[in-house]
């Protein structure tokens, strides 16, 4: 990693759910990237219209092979990269993401953050809180901060206690990763959403 790289592992209490790195690419770029932790064997990818409330979720994807799961976001074309492996076959998906960001970038909904394994060490980590009251499922948002100083807020999930990572960008320089219960039924163990606009 080059001295202006950021990584950091993200936790929600103890378990490992992934990893999140700021980096760039051969030409001086910068884009992030989130590698989720664990092959899925349930994944659905979904966009929503945030106009109306209550939101209207479009289904788009839908997968039962067990998927690696890697999504990044490049400052500079304002694009969002799905990236599944499949059976050993890589797919993207790219998505054009307007300027000024005037929405969260991506939502994971985990139905049981439980089964990621346990990760001990303490350096470079963000630690998100559990649920107090124990619930199993949970909505992590990442988001930039908005003009308002905050991160975007979204009609079903709230941003709750929030983790903050700077990064060396010129307008989007503060990510935040957020994490609240997620009250809703889900059959899917993760499922990857994001805003209409992007699609």
């Amino acid at each position: 990693m080059s001295k202006k790289d950021i990584k950091s592992r993200v936790l929600i209490g103890d378990r490992l759910i992934g990893t999140l790195l700021y980096t760039t690419d051969k030409n001086g770029k910068g884009y992030l990237k989130f590698s989720l932790k664990n092959k899925l064997a349930n994944f659905v990818k979904s966009a929503e219209v945030l106009v109306d409330v209550p939101i209207k979720y479009l289904t788009t994807l839908k997968l039962t092979e067990h998927t690696s799961i890697e999504i990044s976001y490049k400052f500079q074309d304002s694009l969002l990269e799905l990236k599944r492996i499949v059976s050993g076959k890589l797919d993207r998906e790219f998505h054009k993401i307007p300027l000024p960001v005037k929405s969260f970038l991506f939502i994971l909904r985990i139905k049981d953050y439980h089964f990621y394994d346990k990760y001990s060490k303490n350096r470079d980590v963000l630690v998100l809180p559990p649920p107090r009251n124990g619930n199993k499922s949970v909505a992590v948002l990442f988001s930039f901060i908005g003009e308002q100083g905050v991160p975007f807020k979204h009609p079903k999930y709230n941003f709750g206690l929030c983790g903050v990572i700077d990064l060396p960008e010129k307008n989007l320089n503060k990510l935040c990763i957020g994490i609240t219960e997620d009250k809703y039924e889900s059959n899917q163990s993760v499922e990857f959403i994001i805003p209409m606009y992007s699609i």
